[in-house]
């Protein structure tokens, strides 16, 4: 990590295809470096994934419908695609945390992928939620039960990472946060601490939110026409030679294709040393792309709330609070299941 070369990105073998790279994760699981993100791609969704899939990437990013509302659109993409398996990551919002709510939320997120199998992935937002390790603890019930593969958070600062430590809990797989190289020195101390402890980054927002101004800079253009590549794939290769996994967003055909070829080159040190200090000279306010645009920092801004505790490790009494005939593939009676969190909430 941190200038790591691209010799330790761990990939299968050297096939230059996104589909041959993968990251092991800290539960054992194997993880897709490259995916396609569907944030706000709205009808478009069907149609990118399709042409992702096309193409070799085999994850799709997704969330609940209160931020990315095409959980459906991505499930029936990839039923029609049928063909290589797909990992999927879905992301619970900030307003179903807490240990019933987030029962419910995974219901509602199963359902609209459709899935016939474990989900294999599945995050916590951000921490602005609150209740952070009740509704970790939700996560791990589920992860316990066999319904989700992998569990990870997006958007947690060390604070909130260290307090999920200190309790004695299983670590997240992956921390997916906003990352690109004017933020990189800014975010040391978060990256260290995640290597230190085993839990993949994953980044977001790796072509600086599209921005012209960045996208089209002197110092990006240069580095890009020395290695006959879009700048948007120099933005990629340099996260995947620190060893971060990426999930870039379009519903253009044309770059979705572009995206995921980035196996045929690496970049040197010198030129990742250059791209590791770009922002050096930016002001602060004007590297976080997110904060900017949605006001939307929880590394820096979220309180640490813990929410209650009693849960984990033996999740006692919680299997006698679902409804008998609940089951997550096939939805059960949501009138059991809203009156039993109803009545559990305030336990």
């Amino acid at each position: 990590l941190l200038g790591m070369p691209a010799a330790m990105v761990k990939s299968d073998n050297d096939d230059k295809s996104v589909s041959s790279h993968h990251a092991v994760l800290n539960d054992g699981s194997q993880m897709p470096m490259v995916g396609l993100g569907v944030a706000l791609s709205g009808d478009d969704t069907y149609k990118a994934v399709q042409w992702a899939l096309s193409y070799g990437y085999r994850l799709i990013d997704t969330a609940a419908d209160e931020t990315y509302d095409n959980e459906d659109l991505v499930g029936q993409a990839i039923r029609d695609w049928g063909k290589d398996k797909v990992f999927v990551t879905t992301k619970l919002w900030d307003s179903d945390h807490g240990f019933y709510q987030t029962l419910e939320a995974f219901e509602e997120s199963y359902e609209k992928l459709n899935a016939s199998e474990p989900l294999d992935l599945y995050v916590m937002h951000s921490p602005f939620g609150g209740r952070i390790l009740e509704t970790w603890d939700a996560m791990l019930f589920l992860q316990s039960k066999g319904y989700i593969k992998s569990i990870g958070v997006s958007n947690f600062g060390v604070n909130h990472l260290e307090a999920m430590a200190n309790s004695g809990r299983p670590l997240p797989v992956v921390n997916q946060i906003e990352m690109h190289p004017l933020i990189f020195q800014q975010r040391l101390p978060l990256l260290k601490w995640c290597q230190e402890h085993n839990v993949k980054i994953q980044a977001y927002g790796s072509m600086m939110s599209g921005y012209p101004k960045w996208l089209e800079a002197e110092l990006l253009v240069d580095i890009a026409e020395r290695y006959k590549k879009t700048t948007a794939q120099i933005l990629l290769r340099w996260a995947l030679q620190h060893d971060f996994l990426v999930i870039p967003k379009s519903v253009r055909e044309e770059r979705i294709k572009s995206n995921c070829q980035l196996y045929d080159f690496v970049m040197s040190e010198d030129d990742m040393n250059v791209l590791d200090h770009w922002g050096d000279s930016i002001k602060k306010k004007n590297r976080l792309m997110y904060k900017r645009s949605w006001n939307w920092n929880p590394i820096d801004e979220a309180d640490v709330h813990l929410g209650k505790t009693h849960y984990w490790p033996k999740f006692e009494g919680v299997e006698e609070s679902l409804s008998e005939d609940y089951d997550y593939g096939e939805g059960g009676n949501n009138e059991d299941w809203e009156e039993v969190i109803d009545t559990k909430n305030e336990l």
